[in-house]
């Protein structure tokens, strides 16, 4: 199949407006879409493939003491089942000394300010009426230093204790610096321990049965008794440091050990760097990795192709070669994508208007594997990290609260970090997801649409790609093409990045969705298909 763009053509403003013989407004040849807002079809997302990141803490309060809770994300399980989520990844919600609680304190139970027990089971038993699987925040590289596994370790290393139930080599001690591991952190003059990323996360020391047989036990917790569908895994690269060997080892017995409990148990893992080196990750057979060189700040990033700084035939050509490669090594592997999470900067400030935030929305909904969203992504939620003064170098600024309404405050959330509350400059947008949902054509109402295409076609999530671009012919750099199937399944895609209307060839096609982002409607006609600014087809 070939497709070929003819030359974009210019919109003068005096040319912009003419009538047909039936009175429809066009312009540039298109007619004017119509409709009052976007239409959704009726599509089940029980077979979708669009999750959503939440910062429990930061999400909805539900007892209005300021700190989002999991009896507040049960009362928003309607607006992200009106979304198309299919998974809902919960951000850690066990017990921490941090706000962040990427130091786990106890893996068999719930943060308190978050709620109990009792409260996850009632919010998982809800998910499931919605078709929404619950997928947690896994963190086993490490844990707090004041977990009691590392308080008794350091306790048994001290006394050289060995006699049965020791914890003594759960984490890696030594009596003395260890220059070759530049982060070994000490308790004292002559108890050091390995800690990548700061002296509050000791590492777990992979080489001791034991310390693998507890997290089998509490995996088997939350899968098992509590219903847990995924897992997103931290830190994958330093569950032995710079050993991607030993690291593939650990991640194929991470997935072996969750499908004893549930064959259909799934895992994304953050290999946080370039994809030359997370393709070198799908030896272990783990289901995903996030792709990282496809996100806000990447190299290859998905904000780049919608603001037209990056060219469609770089993108599509990634695309192609990393899916290429992962399914080369891991048949049954799909990729993660996402425009930006939890430990970057807000991606609201690299678009120019709403069209280019809109059209990235749509690029994430149609790529193959699964998308991930931020929460607050669909109203354009701002935050970034200050690097200078330094002091003011909080992730916490990443994370700020989801906004709800800009009148009705109920359940608004405080700035996370509660003890850097001169960290929270009140810098946010104005409206929220239900002003937004009240406004024809806002961006919530863009990611709905988009995922509600996305939800029509479930073989997208195993789908392989061929970019079209190369065979374009384009005066344009920002029209992007490619092919997803699986199987005889199989859809084209074609997103216009420019502002300007644009002409594609494609032989023996037809229309089946259309994401009119600048209200023009395509048209298909003698071969030809032509679709406005910022708008996106899928061609069956």
């Amino acid at each position: 199949m070939k497709i070929k763009i003819t030359k974009a053509l210019t919109i003068l403003p005096f040319l912009l407006l003419s009538s047909c013989s039936n009175g429809a407004q066009t312009i540039d040849g298109l007619d004017v879409d119509p409709a009052k807002d976007y239409v959704l079809e009726d599509v089940s997302n029980q077979n979708g493939s669009m999750s959503y990141e939440i910062f429990v803490r930061t999400f909805y309060d539900s007892d209005g003491n300021g700190i989002g809770d999991l009896n507040g994300v049960k009362a928003k399980l309607p607006y992200l089942s009106s979304l198309g989520i299919k998974t809902l990844w919960l951000m850690p919600i066990h017990p921490s000394p941090s706000y962040h609680g990427y130091d786990v304190r106890d893996y068999y139970d719930v943060n308190p300010q978050f709620g109990t027990l009792s409260d996850f089971d009632s919010l998982v038993a809800e998910a499931n009426k919605l078709n929404i699987d619950i997928m947690l925040d896994m963190v086993f590289n490490h844990c707090s230093n004041d977990n009691q596994y590392f308080i008794q370790s350091y306790n048994d290393f001290k006394n050289n204790n060995t006699d049965e139930g020791s914890k003594k080599d759960w984490f890696s001690w030594s009596d003395q610096y260890d220059s070759i591991h530049s982060n070994k952190y000490k308790t004292d003059s002559k108890a050091w321990y390995e800690g990548r990323f700061s002296s509050t996360m000791p590492d777990f020391n992979f080489n001791n049965q034991e310390v693998k047989d507890e997290i089998e036990n509490i995996m088997k917790f939350w899968i098992v008794d509590h219903g847990v569908k995924g897992f997103r895994l931290d830190a994958v690269k330093y569950y032995y440091f710079e050993n991607t060997e030993k690291n593939n080892e650990v991640l194929t017995w991470l997935e072996e050990t969750a499908r004893k409990y549930d064959s259909n148990f799934y895992m994304v893992g953050e290999c946080w760097d370039s994809s030359s080196v997370i393709n070198k990750y799908h030896e272990s057979e783990l289901d995903s990795f996030f792709r990282f060189d496809f996100a806000f700040g990447g190299s290859t990033a998905i904000t780049k192709m919608a603001t037209s700084r990056m060219d469609a035939y770089t993108f599509a050509d990634d695309l192609e070669y990393n899916i290429d490669y992962l399914k080369a090594d891991n048949p049954n592997g799909y990729p993660s994508f996402f425009i930006s999470n939890h430990d970057q900067d807000r991606a609201t400030r690299t678009y120019d208007n709403e069209n280019q935030e809109k059209a990235a929305a749509s690029l994430l909904a149609l790529l193959p594997g699964t998308s991930f969203m931020y929460y607050g992504e669909e109203i354009g939620l701002l935050g970034r990290r200050i690097t200078s003064p330094k002091d003011d170098a909080s992730d916490a600024r990443r994370r700020l609260p989801m906004v709800w309404s800009e009148t009705d405050k109920t359940g608004e959330c405080v700035f996370p970090e509660s003890d850097r509350q001169d960290l929270n400059n009140n810098e946010q947008v104005k409206k929220g997801v239900n002003d937004r949902l009240n406004e024809s054509f806002s961006l919530v109402k863009h990611y709905q649409k988009a995922i509600n295409i996305r939800n029509k076609y479930p073989f997208i999530k195993q789908a392989k790609v061929t970019s079209l671009v190369e065979d374009l012919e384009a005066d344009s750099d920002y029209v992007l093409a490619y092919k997803l199937y699986s199987g005889n399944d199989y859809i084209i895609v074609v997103h216009n990045f420019s502002e300007k209307v644009q002409t594609v060839s494609i032989e023996g096609s037809e229309i089946t969705d259309s994401i009119n982002t600048t209200h023009l409607i395509p048209k298909f006609k003698d071969n030809k298909l032509t679709l406005g600014g910022y708008s996106t087809v899928v061609i069956k």
